[in-house]
C-alpha cells in the first residue's frame, strides 16, 4: 500500500462484534425479566380464580341447605390453624369438605383458610364468605396475604 491510496477495511472488527453481543444480551435480559413478571402475575390470577371457585362452592352448598345457612349453622371464623368442624350435621360436613378443599396443595395450599358469617341485614340474611391465603411468589407489594370476600344470600 502506498501512502496515497486510502486503506479500506474489510469485514468487521472485534469491537463491533462485542458491542452487538452486549446489546443482544441486554435485550435478552429484559425479555427474561418481563417473562418472570408475567409468570408471577399469572400465578396470582390463578389463585384468585381458585379462591372465587371455592367461595362459589360453599355458596352453592349453603343454597342447597338454605335453612341451616339462615340459622347460622355455616358460621365459622378464619383462624390460624383453620380447624374443620367435623361431622354431625350437613353444614359441618360441608364446611369440613370445603376447608379440606381450600387447604389442598392443588388449590390454595396448607396456609389457606376460609370462613363464613351469615347475619340478618335489613330483614335479609346475607352471608360473607372469606378466604385468605399466602403466596411468597407474589410478595411484590410487601405483603403475601391475599383475601377474597364474597357476599351472597343463601
Amino acid at each position: 500500500m502506498s501512502a496515497s491510496t486510502p486503506w479500506r477495511q474489510r469485514g468487521t472488527s472485534l469491537i463491533e462484534v462485542l458491542v452487538a453481543v452486549l446489546v443482544l444480551a441486554v435485550g435478552l435480559l429484559g425479555v427474561a425479566g418481563m417473562q418472570v413478571s408475567a409468570l408471577r402475575n399469572n400465578q396470582a390470577a390463578y389463585e384468585r380464580s381458585v379462591a372465587t371457585f371455592l367461595a362459589s362452592s360453599i355458596a352453592e352448598r349453603m343454597a342447597a341447605n338454605r335453612n341451616a345457612a339462615i340459622d347460622g349453622d355455616y358460621n365459622t371464623a378464619i383462624a390460624a390453624a383453620c380447624p374443620t368442624p367435623g361431622g354431625g350435621s350437613l353444614a359441618n360436613e360441608d364446611l369440613t369438605a370445603w376447608i379440606n378443599d381450600i387447604r389442598s396443595p392443588s388449590m390454595l395450599g396448607n396456609t389457606a383458610c376460609g370462613g363464613v358469617n351469615c347475619a340478618l341485614v335489613a330483614g335479609v340474611t346475607v352471608c360473607q364468605i372469606a378466604l385468605e391465603w399466602k403466596d411468597s411468589r407474589t410478595a411484590v407489594t410487601g405483603t403475601d396475604t391475599h383475601r377474597l370476600v364474597l357476599e351472597v344470600e343463601p
